[in-house]
């Protein structure tokens, strides 16, 4: 789990810190020649994107150092909450490789970042380096790297993947930054920048995708055996979500090549209603880009700590699992008497308790689902609907809290530092404390009528956040075997896609990026089928 989100911050942090170096030195210095009244603006731009940079440098950088402490604590079997011994953490860090890497990448990204925070001469050009060092340095310890044969031609390609990233995504993330100087339609300085920007970018643009899906189409070709890996593995699964938000990202910048590109390639000096939308036009689109490209590649990330399937069949459902997974039946309602913390193995009373508790907590979340279905049509029923959601979570809650793992609270054999050092308790208790949340959310929203956009969002964030450590689920361990491994986290990965879909939805929905009618049925949809999913398809006896 902290594994999958360290490695996400590693890659977007990256992206960012590059991305800024290619937009100055590739776009902007282009796009402003011949342009004199744009200094002040250009200043303004360059001093936004330094600033980015920095930022995703430094945050790079740093989930990089903290990952060595994961990585240590996971050889260890254990969370790193639980703490890491330094002997052992020193040792990984020299003497092994991807330790000795792991450093060697922190150091490097940190010097990006030193490099933008103190302004050095040609600046722009040492983070562009360091950056391109950072992209082989990353490269050299991903699945790529790990391939038995075809070494080589499998990590230049993961290269140009990042590389084609920061040239995509990377480089909206720095004209989002600047969305305010470069959408001014007050300001005709500001609309014949953007123009030109625009001009430049979009062939720049149209390059690093193409680059970007035909790399990423090999490194798939790669790692999934058969299509079907798609849906029956976690890889597959997790690769799938990010192939469908990419295409939002594709179909955003079609419609800003398309239809808002011509528009402002036509403004002359003298600002119109015309320019004006299409300028407002763009900045919107611009957002869903950005927003969807960077959940694109906080997935990307999950991703490299995702182990891919193998024809021989590892990492991925068997045939009878394949048919159990999507077979519907009723929810499990035999309750059994059964403590696993600490246990050599897993018995069938436990597994059986575990499909209790799964399945009895999806049937809960499509009520919950069906509440703000209610909530987003209005009217009395949608008014008591908003009034009983937040007050169903907290019972909720104390279901995943107490029941998941009744060691900790009703046996009392595992005690707090026990919890924090298995991955597994761990997160049980985060995400009853996401679910806790969202009812405190809830009830800010019932006691402010209409809502502040900013609980939206927060709701929006915990929702997402709580399905990334899903897609990032890692159930394995001494105490379950591997098909039993593989069956778990395929359906944690479903858990996630679905809640995923429902918090990004609702944050593009609270944004305006998308029409509000499709939002306020599309969100409670995605939150009733992850429901369904783990009422009535939940196994772990086959």
């Amino acid at each position: 789990m902290e594994h999958s989100l360290l490695h996400a911050l590693k890659l977007c942090g990256l992206l960012v810190a590059l991305g800024g170096a290619l937009f100055v030195l590739g776009v902007l210095r282009i796009a402003s020649r011949g342009l004199a009244s744009s200094g002040e603006l250009l200043e303004k731009i360059r001093e936004a994107s330094r600033r980015w940079a920095f930022r995703g440098a430094l945050v790079s950088a740093m989930a990089a150092g903290l990952d060595i402490f994961v990585q240590v604590a996971e050889v260890q079997g254990r969370a790193v909450y639980g703490g890491v011994e330094w002997a052992l953490v020193i040792k990984f860090a020299t003497q092994t490789t991807v330790g000795r890497l792991s450093v060697s990448y922190a150091l490097v990204l940190f010097a990006a970042a030193a490099a933008c925070r103190f302004r050095a001469r040609g600046h722009w050009w040492i983070v562009g380096a360091l950056g391109l060092a950072g992209s082989v340095l990353a490269s050299l310890v991903s699945h790529a790297a790990a391939q038995p044969a075809g070494r080589g031609p499998a990590i230049g390609w993961q290269i140009f993947h990042v590389m084609a990233g920061a040239g995509w995504i990377g480089i909206l993330c720095h004209l989002l930054a600047s969305r305010r100087v470069l959408c001014n339609a007050d300001d005709p300085a500001a609309v014949s920048l953007t123009r030109e920007v625009v001009r430049r970018f979009s062939p720049v643009a149209l390059t690093a995708s193409s680059l970007l899906l035909a790399s990423g189409l090999v490194a798939s070709v790669r790692n999934l055996p058969a299509l079907a890996s798609l849906f029956t593995s976690p890889y597959g699964l997790t690769l799938l979500v990010k192939l469908i938000l990419l295409a939002i990202v594709v179909c955003a910048g079609w419609m800003n090549f398309r239809l808002v590109r011509p528009t402002l390639l036509a403004a002359g000096t003298i600002i119109t209603e015309k320019s004006r939308a299409a300028l407002a036009r763009f900045g919107k689109l611009l957002e869903l880009e950005v927003t969807a490209g960077l959940l694109v590649i906080t997935l990307a990330g999950v991703l490299g700590s995702v182990s891919p399937p193998s024809p021989d069949g590892a990492a991925q459902l068997t045939a009878e699992q394949t048919r159990a997974v999507f077979t519907p039946d009723w929810p499990t309602t035999v309750l059994v008497d059964t403590a696993f913390a600490g246990q050599p193995t897993r018995t069938v009373d436990d597994l059986r308790y575990s499909e209790f508790m799964h399945n009895w907590s999806g049937v809960t979340v499509v009520l919950l689902g069906g509440l703000w279905l209610l909530q987003a049509n209005g009217g009395r029923a949608g008014r008591w609907a908003g009034r009983l959601w937040p007050m169903m979570l907290v019972p909720f809650g104390i279901f995943i809290s107490v029941f998941a793992d009744v060691e900790i609270f009703v046996l009392r054999t595992v005690s707090v530092r026990q919890v924090l050092g298995d991955p597994i308790l761990l997160e049980h208790q985060l995400g009853a404390l996401l679910v806790f949340v969202l009812a405190w959310l809830g009830w800010r929203e019932v006691r402010r009528p209409g809502g502040e956009a900013r609980l939206g969002y927060a709701m929006s964030v915990v929702m997402v956040s709580g399905s990334l450590l899903l897609l990032g689920h890692a159930h394995s361990g001494v105490t379950s075997n591997e098909a039993l491994t593989n069956l778990i986290n395929v359906q944690h990965a479903f858990f996630g896609m679905f809640g995923l879909f429902a918090g990004a939805v609702r944050w593009f929905g609270l944004r305006g990026l998308i029409p509000a009618g499709v939002t306020r049925r599309v969100w409670p949809a995605c939150v009733i089928a992850l429901g369904v999913f783990m009422a009535f398809f939940y196994r772990e006896i086959l």
